[in-house]
């Protein structure tokens, strides 16, 4: 059995229904060592005794983190990214310096983990020496069935959604007909990065979201993620995951992924523009 321990940090705000989804994924995990699961709940005490409520079992803990809102910050324009972004950061940081555990992995409340995620990425970290891990992922609609779509998630249109699709499928990121979606992180780091939103055939990919990671936390505080975003960040739909990954990258972190799909990955979050109508996910 691992001597060492993972910590999953999930985020959530007035979703206890996909909250408890999620904590069931994490009781699920079949990884043998000890795990934390951190809840930062985002000024929502309705939350805190869910998480207190959630079936637990040997080897795994649950901690309930309340965050209250400033009073600015409860006026705030809902679902605009240039407020969402920061504090998402500043929450995810948050949640890594609550936790205790010598790995942190994330899971966003409205996603799940396949029961082998933890294990398979803890077993390539091991296998590489490494200190930053990623999984893949599989897309889904909000309603369970499989995103199979080829148009790509955070586009902003049905025509830049196909041709970054296509780009995704040409690098081996996306296969067509199926919902695999392989994340990806190239080693060639251009002076600006480009966010998938905005990718040219001459980018390289570089996406990782944040729900696939594992990262050893002492690294984690030694390079935490940037609380700070730029009107460029914004317009090409930087999220925090996207500053996260070039801080690691610029860092010198040699990144590895397990090349696994491991997360559920369901769509309708801030980052992405996928609509349910025929004009633009072609349902």
């Amino acid at each position: 059995m691992p001597t060492e321990t993972i910590g999953v940090v999930t985020l959530t705000r007035h979703r206890n229904d996909l909250l408890r989804r999620a904590m069931a994924s994490v009781h699920d995990q079949d990884f043998p060592g000890e795990i934390e699961h951190v809840v930062v709940v985002d000024d929502d005490p309705d939350a805190v005794p869910v998480v207190e409520a959630a079936p637990t079992r040997p080897g795994l803990r649950h901690v309930a983190h309340l965050v209250p809102r400033s009073a600015a910050e409860r006026d705030e324009p809902p679902g605009d990214k240039r407020y969402v972004y920061p504090r998402l950061s500043r929450l995810f940081n948050v949640g890594a310096r609550v936790g205790t555990a010598d790995w942190i992995a994330f899971l966003d409340d409205d996603n799940e983990f396949e029961p082998d995620h933890l294990s398979s990425l803890y077993a390539c970290a091991q296998r590489n020496g490494a200190e930053a891990v990623h999984s893949g992922r599989t897309m889904w609609h909000a309603d369970g069935t499989p995103y199979t779509e080829e148009v790509w998630h955070t586009a902003p249109d049905r025509a830049e959604g196909e041709r970054i699709f296509a780009l995704m499928c040409d690098r081996g990121v996306r296969r067509r007909g199926t919902n695999i979606l392989l994340d990806r992180a190239d080693p060639v780091l251009p002076s600006t990065l480009r966010t998938s939103t905005v990718l040219q055939p001459e980018d390289p990919v570089l996406l990782v979201d944040q729900s696939v990671w594992l990262i050893r936390r002492e690294l984690l505080l030694r390079v935490p993620i940037p609380e700070t975003f730029t009107a460029d960040d914004h317009a090409k739909n930087a999220a925090p995951d996207d500053k996260l990954l070039e801080a690691l990258l610029r860092a010198g972190v040699r990144l590895h992924t397990t090349g696994r799909p491991t997360v559920r990955y369901y769509l309708g979050g801030v980052s992405n523009h996928h609509r349910s109508d025929p004009a633009y996910a072609g349902t």
